[in-house]
């Protein structure tokens, strides 16, 4: 059995789904029982190893995001560069709080100029085979409207001319 245990750990080490490893060897053990030449499988008595999930720092989970001076050098590297349109997406995203898929589903209809508003009540996502549509936010909570700085605003108006 200590045999057995060893091989089981050696397995957890070396193999994402050791636990297939170890069934395989089970049937074998299972075979030599049906051929009389041993009277147990003495891998029934192994204790299989778990994998520690250790927390993730806070330092590491906020890794995929911008601190605020990163975001305030991105954006004024995006406004100096030539592709307006990537400026303007992610201005809007960093100061509005929407989801990518809400902004790109935006119409100018969806943006108040006057009140400097900009309302959210649809989103883009893939569907089938990989095809992109609109459709309605998932809940009713999901549908808002935010206000937005003028600075935002002035750079919607120029975007909208633009177009």
């Amino acid at each position: 059995m200590d045999v057995c245990q060893k091989h089981v750990n050696e397995w957890f080490n070396e193999f994402q789904r050791y636990d297939i490893v170890k069934r395989y060897a089970s049937r074998v053990f299972y075979f030599a029982i049906k051929r009389g030449y041993i009277l147990n499988n003495p891998i029934k008595l192994v204790e299989m190893p778990k994998r520690i999930i250790e927390p993730i720092e806070k330092e590491e989970k906020n890794e995929n995001y911008y601190n605020k001076e990163q975001l305030v050098q991105f954006l004024n590297y995006l406004e100096k560069g030539t592709n307006h349109k990537a400026y303007v997406l992610f201005r809007l995203l960093a100061f509005s709080g929407m989801r990518r898929g809400e902004a790109l589903s935006l119409t100018w209809n969806d943006i108040n100029f006057k009140t400097n508003e900009i309302r959210i009540n649809k989103t883009l996502t893939r569907g089938e085979n990989g095809r992109l549509f609109v459709k309605t936010t998932k809940t009713k909570k999901s549908i808002r409207t935010i206000g937005m700085d003028e600075k935002t605003m002035l750079i919607l108006e120029v975007w909208k001319k633009k177009q």
